[in-house]
């Protein structure tokens, strides 16, 4: 892997997680330890972020993690709320509906809200996105709170998850490797309440933006055969009849 490659997944691991450790990320790119440290120095010193001991951050490290999720919601916001807009069309009165963590499912709020539905989310910010007039009934899943990732999780949460059968989940991930046909996630928390809210739906879905398109994280979630639609923007840069038949370019 080439350097410009290297620093691009240093980035978008930074936006995605704002802190990252270095034995992690040379791992996940099976490089040395020292690369990723030479690569953290020059970084660095082009103001793209941060070295603090065994890793390295956005911002200063006074910054606190809830933050980064705000600061992701930003990224790609267009994008992400054309793709929540489509996805809530689905969605007819009376569903059950469930909502994953991360920002491009938090999106769909926006568009739901307003429809006699029932909401199921461990996702913070989907409460913080909620505008009057409000029809859909919102059950908020309660467990740990985990403030990098604006959600509720651990194994109070999960027991919880697991009462509820969906009509529809709406899921999101960090990336999508389309030739393995698998998504990824990045925090083991949310893993395991995506599995279980996939086995307990009727009709799954994965909302992506191109951005996330032939990268890989560390953890395997699904594969893309597993949901009923991948939903995606259309951004020019992808040939739609390249990918699988599942995936909706819109």
């Amino acid at each position: 892997m080439i350097a410009s490659e290297r620093r691009l997944y240093i980035r978008r691991s930074l936006e995605e997680k704002g802190i990252i450790n270095l034995k992690e990320v040379a791992r996940e790119l099976g490089i040395a330890e020292i690369t990723v440290r030479r690569d953290f120095e020059k970084m660095e010193e082009d103001g793209l972020l941060k070295r603090v001991q065994g890793g390295a951050m956005l911002e200063d490290v006074t910054e606190t993690a809830e933050l980064t999720m705000e600061r992701k919601g930003s990224i790609n916001n267009a994008a992400k709320a054309k793709v929540a807009e489509y996805a809530a069309g689905i969605i007819k009165n009376g569903d059950c509906v469930f909502i994953d963590a991360g920002t491009s499912a938090a999106h769909m709020v926006e568009y739901l809200a307003k429809k006699r539905i029932n909401i199921v989310t461990y996702n913070e910010l989907v409460v913080k996105k909620l505008a009057k007039p409000i029809l859909a009934d919102i059950y908020m899943i309660g467990g740990k709170y985990v403030p990098g990732f604006s959600m509720f999780a651990g194994t109070v949460a999960q027991d919880a998850l697991k009462e509820y059968h969906f009509d529809h989940a709406f899921m999101g991930c960090t990336s999508v490797d389309v030739k393995d046909r698998t998504s990824y996630a990045t925090d083991a928390d949310s893993l395991a309440m995506k599995k279980i809210a996939m086995e307990n739906a009727a009709h799954r879905y994965l909302l992506i933006d191109v951005t996330k398109l032939e990268r890989r994280s560390f953890l395997r979630f699904a594969s893309t055969n597993d949901f009923d639609l991948v939903i995606c923007d259309q951004d020019g840069t992808v040939e739609p009849r390249q990918f699988p038949d599942n995936f909706r370019f819109i």
